[in-house]
C-alpha cells in the first residue's frame, strides 16, 4: 500500500465521525420540525360548546375540560354586546349584537373562555370549538 492510499484511508476514517454528527444534527432538526407540525396542524374536529346566556350579574366562564382548543367560533345572538376573554388574557374583545367571529391560535392553547355584558344587559352566545 502506498503512502497516498494510506493517507486517503486515514482521512476517510477521520471524516466518518463528522458525518455521523452531521446526520445526528439533521435527525434532531427533522424531529423538531415534525413536532412543530403536529402541534400547529389543525385536526379539524369541531366541538359544540354550551350556549351561554350572559348577564351582568356574573361572568360566564367555560372551562374546556376535554382538551385545549385551537379555535373558537362565537355567535352573539343578541340583543346586546358581549365581551370575551380567552384564557387569562387581560384584553377583552367586544362581540356586537348579531356578530360572529372566529378566534384562532397557532397551537391548541385555549382552555378557558370568559364572557360578560354591561351592567343590566344580557345576551345569548353560541360557541363551537375546534381542536
Amino acid at each position: 500500500m502506498t503512502s497516498d492510499e494510506a493517507r486517503k484511508r486515514e482521512i476517510e476514517r477521520v471524516k466518518a465521525p463528522v458525518d455521523i454528527a452531521l446526520l445526528d444534527d439533521i435527525a434532531r432538526g427533522i424531529r423538531k420540525i415534525t413536532k412543530h407540525l403536529e402541534e400547529t396542524t389543525p385536526e379539524g374536529v369541531d366541538v359544540p360548546l354550551e350556549t351561554k346566556i350572559v348577564t351582568s350579574i356574573k361572568p360566564e366562564i367555560t372551562d374546556i375540560a376535554h382538551q385545549p382548543l385551537r379555535s373558537v367560533y362565537f355567535l352573539n345572538k343578541g340583543p346586546n354586546t358581549v365581551y370575551y376573554l380567552i384564557n387569562d388574557d387581560p384584553t377583552e374583545t367586544a362581540l356586537e349584537d348579531r356578530e360572529n367571529i372566529t378566534v384562532t391560535r397557532p397551537r391548541r392553547t385555549i382552555v378557558k373562555i370568559t364572557l360578560r355584558t354591561r351592567s343590566g344587559e344580557s345576551a345569548t352566545v353560541k360557541m363551537v370549538g375546534s381542536y
